[in-house]
């Protein structure tokens, strides 16, 4: 039953066989027509929610919550969930009960996201409409996931686009500088994100030449920030001998707390934009390698590597992933297989089935 109140809102009296259960008021009749029916709609499947028992009922409200736990973690990724949140949980679900989404509409959702957008921006946004009401589950707000079983389609990987040794030393010889040189050679033969490459002090380099990455920066809203490797994991990264003995040398030069590949001055971070347009592009420009990006320098670490014969797990562990299926995925075609071998083996039992057959024919 809905009544329009004296001061314009509607209120929602809900009855189940002929019992009271809950009421709640909305400052619009749709609002509270959908509230009334979704309502109905549990009752009778046996999972509604008395909104009462919490202070937080529509999915936006119980967002601001989730989100709130996040807050001090990764820049980064907090500001990612919040756009994600703003940009496409609030304006389908922000206004609608927490526990009266239906996996149906979630599912229609995500999968228009996927269409318009990209099955990666689209599972992302359900991961946080799936988080946000996990919480709510949890204290006791909703019954079900309306967000587990969606399926999305599968996003194809980027092809990797490597350089060539030759291509590597070419670019090398075009940066302006010899920190800039260095930064190729380490980039291409260390494989480090951007974050962590720029995110190195001098005190990072073994007596070795070995690079300990223990830290990224990440930039939101144009402030950078220092913190922990996408993976929390710290790792050791060695270099080739020739690499090494030019790295150390340069680093010789430089306080411990510096940073290797900085700005204008030792303690200034590079940032990706300004150094891509100042120095890295007219770089690739000259020497012919349009196109690239510092990310292919990470696949140019994977090639080269596979290439030297490295298995899965120890370019998974150079690149700092977390799982070796996830290298498989970025590079299944770079490695070797025997493919080949089995198309020659079965060109031989073709050519051999034609000459019997032909035989055959003959003898008739």
């Amino acid at each position: 039953m809905i009544d329009k109140r004296a001061n314009g809102t509607y209120r929602v009296r809900l009855y189940y066989r002929r019992r009271y259960v809950g009421s709640k008021t909305f400052t619009r009749r749709r609002d509270a027509e959908a509230w009334e029916r979704d309502s109905k709609a549990a009752l009778a499947a046996g999972q509604w929610v008395d909104p009462s028992t919490s202070e937080a009922v529509t999915v936006a409200e119980w967002a601001e919550l989730w989100l709130a736990t996040l807050e001090g973690g990764k820049p980064s990724s907090v500001a990612d969930r919040r756009a994600k949140f703003r940009l496409y949980v609030e304006p389908a679900f922000g206004r609608r009960p927490i526990g009266m989404l239906k996996h149906s509409e979630v599912a229609a959702w995500a999968r228009d996201i996927a269409i318009r957008l990209s099955p990666s921006t689209a599972r992302r946004a359900l991961a946080v409409l799936r988080r946000t009401i996990e919480l709510a589950i949890r204290d006791g707000a909703a019954n079900t996931n309306p967000t587990l079983g969606v399926r999305l389609p599968a996003q194809q990987a980027g092809e990797p686009r490597p350089l060539t040794h030759t291509e590597v030393l070419r670019l090398a010889e075009q940066m302006p500088t010899r920190k800039d040189r260095l930064l190729v050679l380490v980039a291409c033969y260390g494989g480090p994100r951007w974050g962590e490459l720029t995110a190195l002090r001098v005190s990072d380099l073994t007596a070795t030449g070995a690079l300990r990455l223990v830290r990224a920066w990440s930039e939101t809203g144009g402030v950078m920030h220092l913190g922990d490797l996408k993976t929390h994991q710290a790792r050791t990264v060695p270099l080739p001998a020739s690499v090494v003995a030019d790295l150390l040398d340069w680093a010789a030069d430089l306080p411990r707390d510096a940073f290797l590949f900085h700005a204008s001055q030792p303690h200034i971070p590079l940032r990706n934009n300004n150094y891509r347009i100042r120095v890295l592009n007219p770089a690739l420009e000259r020497a012919g390698l349009n196109g690239i990006t510092p990310h292919n320098f990470r696949d140019t670490c994977a090639s080269l590597a596979i290439q030297a014969g490295a298995t899965v797990p120890a370019v998974a562990a150079l690149l700092g992933h977390r799982d070796p299926s996830v290298t498989l995925k970025h590079y299944a075609s770079m490695f070797p297989t025997d493919l080949d071998a089995v198309a020659n083996r079965l060109d031989k039992a073709l050519t051999a089935a034609q000459h019997y057959e032909a035989e055959g024919a003959d003898s008739s």
